[in-house]
């Protein structure tokens, strides 16, 4: 008699699929009906919708197949155009059209409990580069996150589309005058084009459990936070993970002035009122947060705004990334998160790449002890006197206070991540995989570079037989002793950048090295 693999309970099949890679998956539904009724729903449980290579024809046929549709768990939403166009230069920019008209699809998806959405590193204003032309400017940003969040909350109309392209049709028409010898006007005049979007279809609103964005620009644009369809999805109360990198805009001839952009200090301003509203802390189990420089300090965090008895009071999980210790009242307030959550405070902290300030030269700071933003834009790049100050935290009085204070801690991790490229054994592990021989390696490099904050809790606590195995999702923070227990100065004569990190081995004075490896 014939084995069949349905006399396995389905709730072990879960647990079998849930390991078994995409090609298997596909592998598994060839081999009976039955098999195919159980792999399909995992086959399909992740897509993506990305800028370059094939996708978006497939993103479209899915959302146009109900039964396939409705299968979908996962979203990966990625603007990358072309793995051989270089962001960093000023090259006429391949708008990527398609991938756009592809975006409102996304309301289709109404089983999505997880939405990752990926931008490009560069970022900033295009009004303020008339030397410069842009790619991903915070107009072409708005548009996707708007769209993103119309088609999640069960918003999406063609009237509301229409009105969201505008400032961005406005913005790419302005260099109608200044294209280049090979490139067709049409294509870059070209507006989207929705006539083969049903209309009448706006789906309804995901019960969103995580969302990840990845680059997104510090600033704090109104256009998205009067946006009736972002408030709805930020209010969820079903979205509990939540994780964000943020990236800042760069000058590249002249990177000094980046000191004086205020739209840097004005988006950490508002993260308490936006994109960490004090009401989404009060749901949010696992939270990342990440910069591409160091903050925290410059630019300044205010976490205290989030309260100090009771603070995020249902996390469980916390990586901060790039984020500095100054002050005495961090080492106090760390304990008090996660009071409500069953466990008495945090389960797992993961600090990549968190130094404690020691010593700052400055133009300007407050009676708190934090630099005063609009002093030091004011001053710009005039001779101006600046002073010196101390700060005495040290990690072995920290780790001390934690040990005794944070008693649900489970996991605590310090160290560096993979934060520009791909994690070496997790890219040879999945290349030398004869599942993945037609992946073209271009597209896997760039799939898993930038993740850091999305990889830091790799690899999880398992049982594979083989070591390599472990490395699958990512390497997570490595544990060298020079990305641990680091100490940092800043310095605003200096640079950029400002924040001079210490060679390994320094120490604020002596013996602290010592005192730290004890605790």
């Amino acid at each position: 008699m014939a084995y069949s693999g349905t006399t396995i309970a389905p709730e072990i099949w879960d647990n079998i699929c849930a390991y078994l890679t995409p090609p298997s998956l596909a592998n598994l539904r060839l081999a009976s009906p039955e098999f195919n009724n159980i792999a399909l729903p995992w086959k399909y449980r992740s897509i993506r919708l990305e800028a370059f290579g094939p996708s978006v024809e497939r993103f479209i046929s899915i959302a146009k197949t109900p039964n396939l549709r409705n299968l979908v768990r996962e979203i990966t939403i990625d603007t990358r155009v072309d793995l051989e166009w270089d962001y960093a230069r000023n090259d006429n920019y391949p708008f990527p059209l398609a991938f756009m008209n592809a975006l409102p699809y996304v309301r289709y998806f109404t089983s999505v409990t997880a939405l990752h959405i990926r931008f490009e590193q560069y970022c900033g204003n295009q009004d303020e580069y008339d030397y410069l032309h842009l790619a991903e400017t915070y107009r072409f940003r708005y548009k996707v996150l708007d769209t993103i969040f119309h088609c999640a909350a069960g918003l999406w109309t063609l009237e509301k589309q229409l009105k969201i392209d505008e400032e961005l049709d406005q913005e790419r028409g302005a260099y109608d005058g200044e294209l280049y010898p090979d490139e067709d006007p049409d294509d870059w005049n070209k507006k989207c084009d929705y006539s083969d979007q049903d209309v009448d279809f706006r789906g309804s609103c995901f019960a969103l459990r995580e969302l990840t964005i990845s680059n997104l620009a510090d600033y704090a644009d109104p256009h998205i936070s009067d946006s009736k369809a972002w408030q709805t999805i930020m209010a969820l109360p079903t979205l509990v993970d939540f994780k964000l990198f943020v990236v800042a805009q760069v000058d590249q001839d002249s990177p000094w002035n980046e000191l004086f952009f205020i739209e840097l200090y004005d988006f950490f301003d508002s993260l308490p009122t936006t994109w960490l509203s004090l009401n989404m802390s009060q749901n949010l189990r696992v939270l990342s947060l990440y910069f591409e420089d160091y903050w925290g300090w410059l630019p300044t965090m205010h976490f205290r705004d989030y309260g100090h008895d009771s603070p995020f009071p249902q996390l469980k999980v916390l990586a901060l990334g790039n984020y500095v210790f100054s002050h005495e009242w961090q080492v106090d307030w760390f304990p008090m998160i996660g009071k409500e959550n069953g466990s008495g405070g945090l389960e797992e902290l993961y600090l990549d790449d968190c130094p404690i300030l020691y010593h700052a030269r400055q133009t300007a700071i407050r009676d708190d002890g934090y630099p005063d933003p609009f002093a030091i834009i004011r001053a710009g790049l005039e001779s101006c006197s600046h002073e010196d100050y101390n700060f005495y935290i040290r990690w072995h009085s920290v780790l001390s206070q934690w040990k005794d204070q944070m008693k649900g801690l489970k996991v605590f991790r310090m160290g560096r991540g993979s934060w520009w490229d791909m994690a070496p054994r997790t890219f040879e592990l999945i290349s030398d995989d004869p599942e993945y021989e037609d992946l073209d390696r271009n597209v896997l490099d760039h799939r898993l570079s930038y993740n850091t904050h999305r990889t830091f809790a790799c690899p999880a606590p398992s049982n594979q037989r083989s070591r390599r195995e472990m490395w699958r999702h990512g390497v997570g923070l490595g544990d060298d002793r020079d990305t641990r227990m680091m100490y940092i100065e800043y310095d605003i004569g200096c640079g950029p950048p400002s924040w001079l990190e210490e060679d390994s081995g320094f120490e604020p004075e002596e013996g602290t090295t010592d005192k730290d490896d004890i605790a």
